[in-house]
């Protein structure tokens, strides 16, 4: 079954309290503590970040987050179509990365408009 990737809005930078001059350090930190999960993956780019979180002590929790830097927005980037509920491991990351288009998504994060109409 092919692997479809959806997106979904979470929330605004702003909704985790951080102050709206903060950095996208600051937001992405402030992010994970939102979700009580840790950083395993953070990739920079001018318009975007893409992040792998997964829960401590679960090594098959890993999900992936995209922060568009200019909407101060977080996105989930939830895999449709591989019957895996529960999460991806961090050996996973890498392929699923370039299998799927992430890098070039966060950076182009104006993309998850044309994404999410699809």
């Amino acid at each position: 079954m092919e692997r479809v990737l959806e997106t979904r809005k979470l929330l605004e930078v702003e909704e985790l309290g951080v102050d709206r001059n903060a950095g996208a350090d600051q937001a992405v930190r402030a992010f994970a503590a939102w979700a009580e999960a840790r950083i395993v993956k953070w990739i920079q780019f001018p318009r975007g970040v893409l992040l792998f979180l997964m829960i401590p002590g679960d090594l098959e929790s890993g999900h992936f987050y995209l922060l568009d830097r200019p909407k101060r927005t977080f996105y989930e980037l939830n895999i449709e179509g591989d019957a895996r509920w529960g999460g991806y491991r961090q050996d996973e990351f890498e392929e699923l990365t370039e299998s799927l288009g992430l890098k070039r998504l966060a950076e182009r994060p104006r993309d998850l408009r044309w994404l999410a109409q699809a």
